[in-house]
């Protein structure tokens, strides 16, 4: 029996292990439950230039009513704030990434969000970079955002 206690208390912990750790982005929106990002788990996350990015956030609960989802990804260094711009069909989060019958939002909604980027050269290598990655609603509404650190590498 104590051997079942322990490993209902191991799980969840090894569960926790896995996510990447993320901030809050300045815009104020709010953390998902938990991220995955590339499988990294201590900052900064190692990232190749032109290697595929896959970020799962579990747990977003819409702080707002929204009919669209819409992704974004800004790259920061030093001091310079460099949007990223997505494929057409990775910027839509209706279309990609969220589980069908998601869009449209209601406040208090909880869904899932899976950006799978197959990769775009930033054009620097060698340098930490913060990144934040979140979805806007109508109007540009701030749904959820994460910041992290990378450091990008070379391929």
């Amino acid at each position: 029996m104590l051997k079942f206690f322990l490993i209902a208390a191991l799980v969840p912990a090894l569960a926790l292990a896995q996510t990447t750790p993320v901030r809050q982005c300045g815009n104020g929106a709010p953390l998902p439950a938990s991220v995955i990002i590339n499988d990294c788990t201590a900052m900064p996350c190692t990232l190749v230039d032109g290697a595929p990015v896959v970020a799962f956030a579990e747990g977003i609960t819409s702080p707002v009513a929204t009919a669209s989802l819409n992704s974004f990804i800004t790259v920061r260094l030093a001091g310079l704030q460099i949007p990223f711009p997505l494929p057409p069909e990775l910027a839509d989060a209706c279309v990609a990434g969220t589980p069908p019958g998601t869009c449209p939002v209601a406040a208090g909604d909880s869904f899932d969000y899976t950006l799978d980027f197959a990769g775009q050269s930033l054009g620097m290598t060698g340098v930490t970079v913060q990144i934040e990655v979140g979805l806007t609603g109508d109007g540009g509404s701030q749904v959820t955002c994460v910041l992290f650190d990378a450091f990008i590498a070379s391929n």
